[in-house]
């Protein structure tokens, strides 16, 4: 009798204990899943970490160049690594057909047929350079739009740059002079009619000129280098109003410089992409990221 009931308490001891270790060995299972889990995480988060502040610093090597290249520099897939076996690729865009070139900062429209308008509001300046890296610009169109066209100024241009030949040689010139609607200006008039778009509300419309056909900004451009297009909305109606002014340039010899330079920065860290893209104003001062480790042999 005793001997049965030993047999009968091993019996459920030894099942007790197989019930503990399936506990515990699926316990120790999920233990092990979660810690792989949380490894893979982690591992994320560092290789994804490595990647932005490699996109981070290619975007500043990015903005280095703007800054020490002229108007208009271009790059496309320049990359590289980091210390931390991190890669980085980047392109800077910088031209572009017509100008304004795309609707970033806020100050752009676009009319019915795709065209592209500067806003300029009262006393505003835009200055645009006319030479893309090394090359100058010979020829382009300016066109400008207002919403209520009368018989006052309204657009002020200047062109300076340094002068290439004669006794002026290597010194800082200008021209300039005031446009007015329905009248004629300094600029050779292209077409005598107005233009009418309605997606701005209203209708609006103006006068068009072609620079390339005035001798006197012809000749200006051709005898001076690095030449800069300043346009100034000084509209002053008789109503005392103030409009804003569209302004566009086009039809050039090559490409314009874009008000804003387009930078595209990737950084690459295992299977971890990140990307950044930065909008960089034209003659403003160089943005600052926050700092990062990288290198760069210069």
């Amino acid at each position: 009798m005793n001997k049965k009931i030993n047999r009968q308490k091993g019996g459920n001891a030894l099942l007790i204990a197989i019930l503990i270790m399936a506990v515990l060995l699926v316990f120790g299972l999920g233990i092990n899943r979660l810690i792989v889990k949380e490894l893979r995480v982690e591992a994320a988060l560092i290789d994804g970490g490595q990647a932005y502040y490699s996109a981070e610093g290619a975007s500043e090597l990015a903005m280095y160049d703007i800054e020490t290249n002229l108007a208009g520099y271009e790059v496309s897939d320049e990359s590289g690594d980091v210390v931390s076996e991190a890669s980085y690729k980047y392109d800077i865009v910088a031209r572009g057909e017509n100008w304004p070139c795309d609707m970033y900062g806020g100050q752009v429209v676009e009319n019915d047929v795709g065209d592209l308008w500067r806003v300029l509001a009262p006393e505003e300046s835009v200055m645009v350079p006319l030479f893309v890296d090394m090359d100058g610009i010979k020829e382009f169109k300016i066109e400008y739009y207002t919403d209520t066209p009368g018989m006052y100024e309204n657009l002020r241009w200047k062109i300076m740059g340094i002068s290439s030949e004669g006794y002026s040689l290597g010194l800082t010139e200008a021209i300039s002079n005031y446009e007015e609607d329905l009248s004629s200006g300094s600029f050779d008039e292209e077409s005598g009619h107005g233009f009418y778009y309605e997606d701005l509300g209203g209708s609006w419309g103006g006068r068009m000129y072609a620079m390339n056909e005035s001798e006197s900004v012809k000749n200006f451009i051709d005898s001076h280098d690095y030449n800069y297009l300043i346009l100034t909305n000084i509209y002053s109606g008789e109503d005392g109003l103030d409009e804003n002014l569209y302004v566009r340039l086009s039809e050039a010899d090559r490409e314009f410089v874009c008000e804003y330079t387009k930078v595209e920065a990737d950084g690459l860290m295992g299977d971890y992409i990140q990307q950044i893209d930065a909008y960089i104003k034209q003659g403003e001062p160089l943005p600052v990221f926050d700092f990062v480790l990288w290198e760069k042999d210069l």
